[in-house]
């Protein structure tokens, strides 16, 4: 599937069960040992509490508009942006949307994009550094105790 193929928007308040669908999904196939469904809930209201932009990326056909992929990035105090989260069903990994997602966050990012990376996610590391990011930490990720990896690209 091509990644030109999708229109990229703000999320609506309408978007929600699609975006909890798609998020879940993504990550019950990245890391199965939570449930989701259950920790949707504080992450929206997370998101919500940074005061992060939410972006769609929809695949129209001839009868719907689908969600495919979800980008979310929080303004950070130095005027960095924080990619909170790019999500992508297990159908659309591999077909470029993410790159199409990163873009835009670059676009939108000042000077750096930051990012944390659980660091059992070797797929998404690997995108990650393709696409210019330098690890620059590590940690521990507050909401499932597990170690994580930080990054920055700089424009």
């Amino acid at each position: 599937m091509s990644a030109a193929a999708v229109t990229l928007r703000l999320a609506k308040a309408a978007d929600e069960p699609a975006l909890k669908s798609l998020w879940c999904e993504a990550w019950q196939a990245t890391y199965p040992a939570f449930d989701y469904e259950a920790r949707w809930p504080g992450q929206w209201r997370r998101w919500h509490m940074l005061e992060a932009e939410i972006f769609v990326a929809l695949r129209e056909d001839a009868t719907a508009e689908t969600i495919v992929g979800m980008l979310v990035l929080a303004p950070q105090e130095d005027d960095a942006l924080l990619l909170e989260q790019i999500a992508l069903p297990p159908a659309e990994q591999g077909s470029g949307l993410a790159h199409l997602l990163l873009l835009l966050a670059k676009q939108k990012a000042g000077s750096v994009l930051r990012l944390t990376v659980n660091t059992f996610n070797e797929r998404a590391i690997r995108f990650y550094e393709r696409e210019a990011f330098q690890r620059c930490g590590s940690g521990i990720n507050s909401g499932s105790g597990l170690p994580t990896f930080e990054y920055e690209w700089r424009r």
